[in-house]
């Protein structure tokens, strides 16, 4: 029987989907109380990410056309007819833009619409963007039109507020996951010879802190020779890490599997026995503003985790239990608590299943959706 039509939120990102971007998808596909359809400037990975209605608003516009070569630093706003059309026909009742910098661009729809406009900020955007006085100004309208900004997490919410974000307007909601949909194992350590695979999963960019990762590796070498470091991802410091892996000669104990599909990490998790992710605040101010999806997807997994103590890091893990913890840079801190991890395997189920709890408790994606739409409520 079908009951009471929902309220439609038009959910705005460009692309949709970029490949690292599941946590968008999954806010998507578990909504219940809202009707959601997207907006986007240039569609790509629908196989990868598959929804409907998916409105693809880059066609016959030259604003388009750029925005699906560049669509991540477009200057400018988007066009307003074709978005206004789309609205009207698809009912809409609620704008939520997906990145500050979509936000930006769009929240002068608000007010054409007589929509309220709700942003998610997810990094980068509340980090790097805001040092750079276009975006700066652009932020500025933003914040004054925006009915709710949305932090992944508390540390996140306060770089907002520094940025000029309304306290009274910023709420946070965290990321989340469907534990249900990931094979929780306990992990053991490997019998004989076999390898212990920590896994990376991040763009090769400073703010991951990759070099950290392998300058820890090198100084275990000795202690712990079955260690293996694989890392899924690629980017612009590609050149600078294998030339670190060469010149420090683990080559053989790090295997670069480039960018991967989310099935194939996914595969990956199930194959690692922790997840390193020794992020920090890069040297132009970029971070992640709030912390790596990939640590939920791992801890649901039931994997330990190694990381430092950035942005919201410790909020989506719980630092002693489910995760050794090191400050940002501190790359001997960082190998005491991966030999502190190796070391004691006996801890690894223990951690897996505290993981796992956190997850659950916190994190899983239907009650994340029911915390969005709480905030929906509140503007509608």
């Amino acid at each position: 029987m079908n009951g009471p039509r929902r309220p439609t939120v038009a959910h705005c990102v460009t692309p949709y989907l970029f490949l690292t971007g599941s946590w968008i998808h999954s806010q998507l596909v578990h909504s219940r109380r809202y009707r959601p359809v997207v907006l986007t400037q240039a569609a790509e990975n629908l196989d990868v990410f598959p929804f409907s209605p998916v409105h693809d608003l880059s066609a016959g516009s030259s604003i388009g056309r750029l925005a699906s070569k560049a669509s991540k630093y477009l200057r400018g706003r988007f066009p307003s007819g074709p978005y206004l059309r789309t609205l009207r026909e698809e009912g809409v009742s609620l704008l939520h833009a997906h990145q500050g910098w979509e936000g930006a661009r769009l929240s002068h729809l608000g007010p054409a619409s007589g929509l309220p406009v709700i942003v998610s900020f997810y990094g980068r955007d509340a980090t790097l963007l805001p040092k750079n006085p276009y975006w700066r100004w652009l932020y500025r309208g933003l914040f004054s039109r925006a009915d709710r900004i949305i932090a992944e997490g508390h540390f996140m919410a306060g770089t907002l507020e520094k940025i000029g974000a309304p306290r009274d307007r910023i709420r946070v909601v965290h990321l989340g996951v469907d534990p249900n949909t990931f094979t929780f194992r306990e992990r053991t350590l490997p019998e004989g010879n076999e390898p212990i695979v920590g896994l990376i999963a991040a763009s090769f960019r400073e703010k991951k802190g990759i070099r950290y990762a392998l300058e820890a590796l090198a100084l275990l070498e000795d202690g712990h020779p079955r260690l293996r470091l694989r890392i899924i991802g690629d980017g612009p410091l590609r050149g600078e890490i294998e030339g670190q892996i060469a010149a420090t000669g683990i080559g053989d104990r790090v295997e670069l599997l480039g960018y991967q599909p989310y099935p194939v990490f996914r595969e990956e998790l199930g194959r690692a026995h922790f997840l390193l992710a020794p992020s920090v605040v890069s040297s132009d101010g970029d971070s992640e503003g709030g912390a790596p999806v990939c640590l939920l997807d791992a801890q649901a997994s039931g994997l330990p985790i190694v990381a430092s103590t950035h942005c919201d890091i410790p909020e989506v893990t719980i630092p002693d239990r489910s995760a050794l913890l090191a400050p940002e840079r501190d790359v001997r801190a960082l190998a005491d608590r991966i030999d502190e991890l190796l070391s004691h395997p006996e801890r690894w189920p223990e951690m897996g299943r505290a993981g796992r709890g956190h997850v659950e408790s916190e994190f899983d994606i239907s009650r994340q959706v029911e915390r969005m739409a709480d905030v929906y409520d509140e503007v509608l």
